[in-house]
């Protein structure tokens, strides 16, 4: 493992109190410490004290080794923070902060692991970088999505997300189910990439920043944001969260009282909560799910949300669910009912060709009975014509 040789010999160490649950003296400072990853034993983290540069520890028969920095040959010599690696451990995801190379303030960067060494930083470029700063990048387990920080006009912060389409990375779109007009930042996907964690500043938090989560619907989204509470959030700030891969423990840095100085690093015993606490019945409307002209005929670009949602039942074997076909009211009653259910089953027979069981999925069309809006514009009909899932069966997990 990569991560392993990265850390030289220690002969101090510190047992956290248990009921601080501070990292301690060997990693922590009286500068900012921010969690950014979590590889086996491994914390990788950015430390803040004039620049930014990033370190490591490792935890060893329950005892933190002092922090070093992260043995990579261009560490230390530019503001380097928020690191993120992938989950084969041969990409480095970073921010930059007033590289030559920099569309702004800071921009995403990342390093590739060949011939046992880290290639020169590269500039990701646009679409993600721009003239504002981007940071904070978080690369879901199969590599695909890329999720990162991106300032406002208004000098705020919110989460954008891009996705990796035939080797090329998407236009980002604003996470809008979670940004406000306040802050959000430091956004982590589990490891299952079925839970969002993020910290934001909105009103009716704890304290200042608290640390919130959501979880991916079955149409690919994400849900309501849930603030996580105590414990995990106080009346301070909590500005960075991290879970460990088993799910049993969680990092956040925290300038709550009691600290070394700034933010620190502290863990907790953790549960990570369970996508099967959805309710059932819940309807979801199937983003980009698109049909040629008054057919059943699926266009390519359904395949991504299709995929998602065929990931989703793999992950919860034990639901079941209802697929509706929606139209405007072009047309005659019979017309539409045939043409909605027509493209209900559409999208049964793709989850079926990717391994989901026939017996798991219910299909009806509903025509024009079931108007999301009045059908008064040509915008308007664009949203009545969708396909919806409904979760029908939530068994209990014993």
């Amino acid at each position: 493992m990569i991560v392993s040789v990265l850390l030289l010999t220690v002969t101090l160490f510190f047992v956290p109190d248990a009921k601080s649950q501070n990292l301690g003296p060997s990693v922590n400072t009286e500068g900012d410490e921010y969690v950014n990853q979590i590889i086996h034993d491994s914390i990788i983290f950015t430390r803040r004290s004039g620049n930014e540069f990033i370190f490591v520890t490792e935890l060893v028969d329950r005892n933190y080794l002092p922090a070093k920095s992260l043995d990579i040959n261009w560490n230390n010599v530019n503001s380097v923070g928020a690191a993120n690696f992938t989950p084969d451990m041969r990409r480095l995801y970073f921010v930059g902060i007033g590289y030559r190379d920099g569309f702004g303030r800071g921009d995403i960067y990342y390093s590739d692991y060949i011939d046992n060494q880290w290639s020169t930083p590269v500039n990701i470029g646009k679409p993600i970088n721009s003239a504002t700063m981007e940071s904070q990048p978080c690369i879901s387990a199969d590599g695909n999505e890329l999720y990162f920080v991106r300032d406002t006009k208004q000098y705020k912060s919110n989460i954008y997300l891009s996705e990796k389409n035939y080797g090329r990375w998407s236009a980002p779109k604003p996470l809008n189910s979670l940004n406000t007009k306040y802050n959000e930042m430091s956004p982590f996907v589990s490891a299952k990439d079925n839970i969002l964690y993020f910290a934001s500043d909105v009103d009716g938090g704890l304290g200042g920043y608290d640390i919130y989560m959501c979880r991916r619907l079955p149409n690919g989204d994400w849900g309501k944001p849930e603030n996580l509470g105590k414990p995990i959030n106080s009346e301070k700030n909590e500005i960075s969260f991290r879970v460990s891969a088993d799910g049993r423990k969680c990092y956040v840095s925290s300038d709550r009282d009691g600290g070394f100085g700034g933010f620190d690093i502290y863990v907790f015993d953790y549960e990570e909560p369970d996508v099967s606490e959805y309710l059932p019945h819940t309807p979801f409307v199937m983003r980009n799910i698109q049909f040629e002209f008054d057919s059943a005929i699926l266009h390519e670009s359904s395949f991504a949300s299709i995929d998602s949602l065929a990931n989703y039942l793999k992950d919860n074997p034990l639901i079941t669910i209802e697929i509706s076909g929606h139209t405007d009211n072009s047309g005659t009653k019979e017309h539409n009912l045939q043409l909605s259910e027509a493209r209900a089953n559409s999208v049964k027979a793709a989850l079926i060709e990717r391994g989901i069981l026939s017996e798991r999925m219910s299909v009806v069309g509903y025509g024009a009975q079931k108007p999301l809006v009045p059908n008064d514009s040509e915008e308007n009909k664009v949203l009545n014509r969708r396909v919806e899932v409904s979760l029908l069966v939530l068994l209990p997990l014993y």
